[in-house]
């Protein structure tokens, strides 16, 4: 079982020749790397990382070009995300680590584990990005929900719109919870997209049969645009564990115990 603690969650910035990347971070030992989904942030962790904390040490970074993170200087593929995240990690002096990947930090996380293996010990990808075809990616590029710089309207009404509709994801949930959520959706940027933008590019198929540390496949139940794909993504790793858990994408905001609970019963099995 976890046991809450008073364990505080520090922040900083780790220079690179581009800009800053921002991170939260808390507790002690073997490093624990969590990486996030597109128009979120480390910020969506925050009720998280204490109950992992009392077991790693947590590092939840900003992905470059989201949440307090600058812009890489051009639209970045996904194997220089990868990359940048073991140059920051370098400066931060973690060496070896367990590494968890939610969504578009999936893909990250999984090119990480492709192209360097021998520093990660165990892989968690959570709701790993699939597509059934081209077709499907130039579906979402005409999105303007998930694609392209955020509608911003002049008399502020997509302020009210926006908190509107996630007050009513939010129901029954506790009140920081809803403020962290919408805070996140209102953080998007001209060039968040971006992140999305990197996973539609990305030759997965090609990629995941590459993984070699032991991985667990993991997805929610309500995670409908990914949920299709569980049996195909768990042939292409076939040595992997595959978990399908009841709740939502942002079930480490939204449930986080249950989050949690099933990180340390694989990463400390």
């Amino acid at each position: 079982m976890i046991q809450e603690q008073a364990i505080k969650v520090k922040r900083g910035f780790v220079d690179r020749p581009w800009g800053q990347v921002h991170y939260r971070t808390a507790g002690s030992g073997s490093a624990l790397v969590i990486t996030h989904k597109t128009y979120f942030s480390s910020r969506s962790f925050i009720r998280v990382i204490p109950l992992l904390a009392s077991h790693f040490r947590v590092i939840v970074l900003d992905t470059p070009g989201q949440g307090e993170s600058e812009n890489p200087p051009t639209q970045w593929n996904i194997v220089q995300y990868a990359t940048d995240l073991f140059e920051v990690l370098d400066i931060l002096k973690v060496e070896d680590f367990y590494l968890v990947g939610n969504s578009t930090g999936a893909t990250i996380a999984c090119e990480a584990a492709v192209i360097c293996p021998s520093r990660i010990k165990k892989l968690v990808l959570f709701g790993m990005p699939r597509w059934k075809d081209e077709a499907a990616r130039q579906d979402l590029r005409q999105s303007p929900f998930f694609y392209g710089p955020p509608i911003v309207k002049e008399d502020g009404s997509h302020y009210s719109a926006n908190w509107q509709r996630i007050k009513s994801l939010c129901v029954g949930e506790p009140p920081e919870c809803f403020e962290i959520y919408f805070q996140e959706v209102m953080s998007r940027q001209e060039r968040t997209y971006e992140g999305i933008e990197a996973v539609l590019r990305y030759d997965e198929t090609s990629r995941l049969p590459l993984i070699s540390v032991p991985t667990l496949l993991m997805w929610a139940m309500e995670d409908t645009m990914f949920v299709p794909f569980i049996e195909d993504t768990a042939r292409l790793v076939g040595h992997s564990l595959t978990k399908v858990l009841h709740g939502s994408p942002l079930m480490y905001l939204r449930d986080p115990k249950l989050y949690a609970e099933t990180l340390l019963g694989y990463l400390k099995s």
